[in-house]
């Protein structure tokens, strides 16, 4: 029997579901590599064993002073170092939403073979970001 592919997007991360606040007025991600205690049982907060492709939406509800933030989505490997993978939001300075997707079928040069395991990580500097959510989703 053949498998059947399956184009269904689910919810990878999400930074309302986490413990994480929607308030963001620094530096942060969705955690840090979790070494594995036998070689092989690595972890991290985003799992990306399952997907080819992303989708990393951002949207800001309010805004304090002059904000900008950007989310960038960062991969592991098997040795727990990060890397940036190029998909990356522009600089949300306003009231606004942002999307970017990238994985193996993306744009002509910029496919990306995605590894087992990522991080969402942010930077706001200037003022704060409220009413925040950062949803990846994958398939």
């Amino acid at each position: 029997m053949a498998t059947l592919y399956a184009p269904s997007a689910r919810l990878i991360w999400s930074l309302w579901a986490s413990p994480l606040a929607t308030t963001i007025s620094a530096a942060g991600n969705s955690g840090a590599w979790a070494a594995p205690a036998n070689g092989w049982n690595a972890a991290s907060a985003v799992d990306l064993r399952d997907v080819t492709d992303v989708s990393l939406m951002v949207s800001v509800g309010a805004i304090t002073s002059s904000p900008s933030l950007t989310v960038t989505l960062n991969v592991f490997d098997d040795q727990g170092f990060a890397y940036t993978t190029g998909i990356a939001t522009s600089a949300i300075t306003s009231v606004s939403t942002a999307l970017v997707s990238g994985g193996l079928h993306g744009l002509t040069g910029k496919q990306l073979v995605l590894p087992m395991w990522g991080q969402l990580a942010w930077t706001c500097t200037g003022g704060s970001v409220t009413g925040t959510e950062i949803a990846l989703y994958g398939r």
